[in-house]
C-alpha cells in the first residue's frame, strides 16, 4: 500500500514537533528562586531607575546610559519607557505595559510592538527604602542591578553581588548600564 505524503501534513507535523519540543525545554529549564514578597509596594518601586549592571541580550546590547521608568497608568497598568543611548549617540527607547500579579513583586511585562507576549518581571530584592533593587526574569538569561541615582555605594553593590549570586547567578557576566 502506498502512502501519499501531504506537504501541508509534513509541515504542519515539523511544527507541533518543534512546539512541543521547546515546551519541553522550557519548562525543564532551572530558573531563578525568587522569593514571593507580599509586602512589596508597586507604588513605591514607580518613578526613574537606573540600570547600573545588566546581563548583555539582545533588546539592550550596546545601549548605555540605560533608565527605566514606571507610571500607573488610570486602568491600573503600569507604563513602562526605557531609554538608553546606542554605539551612534542615538537614543532608542523601548514602550511596554506591564500589570502586576497575584505576587505583588512579580509582574508581566507586555511590549507594545508585541502586546500579546509578556515576560516575568520579577523583583528579587529590593532595599528597605526603594533606593536599590535586583530584576530578574524567569530564566537565568536576564538580570538587572537597578538604582534611583547614577551610581551605587560599593558596600550597597557587593550586596547586589551576593544576593544574585545566592539566586544562581553568574555575576562575572554583568555589564555596565551606565
Amino acid at each position: 500500500m502506498l502512502v501519499k505524503r501531504d506537504k501541508n501534513n509534513f509541515f504542519y507535523l515539523r511544527v507541533i514537533s518543534i512546539l512541543l519540543s521547546s515546551i519541553l525545554f522550557f519548562s525543564c529549564s532551572s530558573s531563578p528562586k525568587v522569593e514571593k514578597n507580599f509586602d512589596f509596594s508597586i507604588d513605591r518601586y514607580l518613578g526613574k531607575w537606573y540600570e547600573i549592571k545588566r546581563f548583555n541580550h539582545g533588546f539592550e546590547r550596546g545601549l548605555k546610559e540605560v533608565t527605566a521608568n514606571y507610571e500607573l497608568e488610570k486602568n491600573g497598568k503600569i507604563s513602562v519607557i526605557n531609554r538608553g543611548i546606542d554605539s551612534k549617540n542615538k537614543e532608542s527607547i523601548f514602550y511596554a505595559t506591564a500589570k502586576q500579579t497575584d505576587i505583588p513583586n512579580f509582574l508581566k511585562v507586555y511590549p507594545n510592538a508585541f502586546p500579546i507576549i509578556g515576560a516575568q518581571y520579577n523583583v528579587a530584592w529590593i532595599s528597605v527604602d526603594y533606593k536599590y533593587a535586583i530584576v530578574t526574569s524567569s530564566s537565568y538569561k536576564y538580570l538587572w542591578f537597578l538604582s534611583r541615582e547614577k551610581s551605587i555605594p560599593l558596600n550597597i553593590y557587593n550586596e547586589m553581588i551576593q544576593k544574585a549570586e545566592a539566586l544562581g547567578f553568574k555575576t562575572e557576566n554583568l555589564i555596565d548600564g551606565q
